[in-house]
């Protein structure tokens, strides 16, 4: 018997380095990626790759808006945005997150245990955090994971049903996040009171 059970499609876009010279040592790496989440999830994932092009369409690196303007079409495409936090991640990575919550898709943060991101204790100007997540990781993601498993789980969490699909955070995030340093904190941060 032939099954007619469909499989999920789910358009990803994944935000992270192009570089070659990244830890991944190539450009391509979001092809294997995508397939890998395939495997794990059960779903089709469909990589919508800010690299990939064809030899009739100029993807002209010159052209700023072209390639600015092509990335944020993609995110606003995309059921699901994925950002890989490696210790390089470049400008475009954490725009992108941006972009996703501005077009107010669910965002996966991928940051390894021990990375530039996501460490079990943090040193900063002398105070120690434990278990510490980087404020700008931490507040526009939806999910922070620390492997392409954890990924995984989270997909099938996140599209088991489209009809209950958690609350995704929004651009309110900014706003909320102003008015709650504003009436928590303000008033004891002196640094911050103008005469």
């Amino acid at each position: 018997m032939i099954s007619t059970v469909k499989v999920k499609e789910i358009k990803v876009y994944i935000a992270g380095k192009i570089s070659p010279n990244s830890v991944f040592g190539t450009s391509n790496w979001r092809d294997g990626f995508c397939a890998n989440l395939s495997e794990k999830t059960g779903f089709q994932i469909i990589n919508l790759d800010p690299i990939k092009s064809h030899e009739d369409f100029n993807l002209d690196e010159n052209n700023s808006r072209l390639i600015f303007g092509r990335d944020c079409f993609m995110i606003r495409l995309a059921d699901l945005v994925i950002v890989h936090l490696t210790n390089d991640i470049s400008v475009g990575g954490s725009q992108e997150m941006l972009i996703a919550k501005y077009y107010r898709k669910p965002l996966i943060g991928i940051a390894p245990k021990g990375g530039k991101f996501n460490q079990l204790e943090k040193n900063i100007l002398g105070r120690v955090y434990t278990n510490w997540i980087h404020p700008f990781v931490k507040v526009p993601c939806d999910v922070v994971v620390e492997d392409i498993n954890e990924a995984a789980v989270s997909i099938k969490n996140l599209f088991s049903s489209f009809e209950d699909m958690p609350e995704i955070k929004d651009l309110s995030i900014i706003d909320e996040s102003a008015d709650y340093y504003e009436k928590q904190y303000h008033h004891l941060d002196k640094f911050l009171h103008f005469d």
